[in-house]
């Protein structure tokens, strides 16, 4: 069971970052939007105008999808090597 949620944890992280690092781009420029942009609400009128130009909700799931997928990766790897 320890391997079982170590493994979990771990792909999960990894599968956050990869996340990051695919999903995280700015829509024009193509650089990487700042993890503090990603996690901060938007502030009034001009902050939720920036937020939908930016695409932020769709950034943010599709990270936070890709450690979900990184969390069942990591439980079946964990369940596999806890058989042998």
């Amino acid at each position: 069971m320890r391997n079982v949620v170590l493994l979990a944890v771990v792909m999960g992280i990894v599968g956050l970052v990869l996340g990051y690092v695919i999903f995280a781009r700015a829509p024009v420029t193509g650089d990487l939007i700042s993890i503090g942009n990603l996690i901060d609400p938007p502030d009034g009128l001009l902050g939720r105008i920036v937020e939908e130009v930016g695409q932020f909700a769709r950034i943010r799931r599709n990270i936070l999808l890709s450690g979900g997928g990184g969390v069942v990766v990591g439980v079946i790897m964990g369940l596999i090597v806890g058989r042998r």
